[in-house]
């Protein structure tokens, strides 16, 4: 029992090491360093707001807000899932070298990603707060707001553990298949137009909007929108469905990159 108890506080040692790595290594040289955490998605929010505000009809009180919450969690999905599809590849002379968990290579980068999201949506948060504090909003009204937020934490949960699942999934599949990586590359930029980040699903054809939950995604950003920002949302059959999607395909994520890791050393 100690012995396993030994192995797991070594993976957990190894993996926050890996972590903390990924973290030195995103800003080593960079002038601004974690300011580009909030500075990123800023930049984004601007100037896609600036855009797409003259184009896409959306009904909500302010929209350069609402943009800035669904770029968040895309953005973390997107940058995560982009960096660890060719991880095992790149990472070939350390996986040939030594013997360790091979998906702490991946989760590494999910963490330290999830470690720059989290900070960037703590900010987002007490701008939200201020916010409504300037609104005039009465002790009970912030009481309650509070408490949205703190499901919001468990929302962030949630998403990891769906990013965790595709990462896995591709990274696994780039291994045997070279071409995932640069298919990957391909669909993320697609993938962003088929999450209601710029866009309601209400503007949709309602025969068009069952389409956009066959992504995994939906749901994460509809719920970011209704918790923080009180935006529409119904609990009805596809948005289940689509949770059950994403509980699906993470499994899958999680299970075929252990079933493959075995033959890592042979293929890379």
């Amino acid at each position: 029992m100690e012995l396993i108890s030994t192995k797991q506080q070594n993976y957990l040692d190894f993996l926050l090491a890996m972590t903390e790595k990924e973290i030195r290594v995103r800003y080593k040289m960079a002038f601004l360093g974690f300011l580009w955490i909030l500075l990123n998605p800023l930049l984004q929010m601007l100037i896609m707001g600036f855009i797409f505000q003259f184009f896409v009809p959306v009904h909500v009180n302010n929209y350069f807000l609402f943009l800035f919450v669904g770029l968040l969690p895309w953005n973390f999905f997107s940058m995560t899932v982009n960096k660890s599809t060719p991880v095992i590849m790149n990472e070939r002379s350390l996986i040939q070298k030594a013997k360790f968990p091979r998906e702490s290579l991946v989760l590494s980068i999910v963490l330290s990603n999830l470690f720059h999201f989290l900070i960037a949506f703590a900010l987002l948060l007490v701008a939200l707060v201020v916010d409504k504090i300037f609104q005039g909003y009465s002790f009970s009204q912030l009481s309650w707001y509070f408490l949205r937020i703190l499901t919001s934490f468990g929302l962030c949960i949630w998403l990891a553990f769906v990013t965790s699942g595709f990462s896995l999934l591709f990274s696994a599949l780039n291994v045997r298949y070279r071409d995932v990586n640069f298919m990957v590359q391909a669909i993320l930029p697609l993938w962003f137009y088929a999450t209601p980040v710029v866009y309601t699903l209400n503007l949709l054809p309602e025969k068009f909007q069952l389409l956009f939950f066959f992504n995994p995604l939906t749901s994460i950003v509809q719920l970011f929108q209704y918790i923080l920002l009180n935006q529409p949302f119904s609990l009805q059959i596809p948005f289940i469905l689509n949770v059950l999607l994403g509980i699906f395909l993470a499994i899958l994520g999680f299970t075929f990159f252990k079933k493959e890791s075995i033959f890592f050393d042979d293929w890379v």
